[in-house]
């Protein structure tokens, strides 16, 4: 995130003065915390943006580590589990599931070649 995009609550979609740490037991939630004037008073919103490293409990029922919405790496972490996933349990697939995902794959990647090209 650059310049303004990065001080946008990705909740609300307002902007946001900072980003307050709250730790409950050994969990440190994030929350966005915006600022606004009402007359001579100033008017405090939090939104509530989940928890900083990864999603605890939710995470068990799924097949990976839902990361909160601060970890600039969480795409990565996501595709490389998902691919690992896709291969691990590829017998399962039906031949539909099997064409949409081939061919997501392939329009992520005419994408990101194309942007890789043009950026050199």
């Amino acid at each position: 995130m650059e310049g303004d995009r990065s001080k946008i609550c990705p909740r609300c979609g307002l902007k946001y003065s900072y980003i307050e740490r709250r730790r409950v037991g050994n969990q440190v939630y994030l929350l966005a915390v915006h600022y606004s004037k009402e007359g001579k008073r100033r008017k405090v919103k939090k939104c509530y943006l989940g928890p900083e490293d990864s999603y605890l409990y939710v995470s068990r029922m799924h097949e990976f580590t839902l990361r909160g919405p601060l970890d600039k790496m969480r795409i990565q972490k996501y595709l490389d589990v998902l691919l690992d996933v896709i291969i691990a349990r590829r017998d399962e697939l039906d031949s539909e599931s099997r064409r949409r995902i081939v061919d997501k794959m392939k329009r992520v990647l005419e994408l990101l070649e194309n942007e890789v090209v043009s950026m050199s």
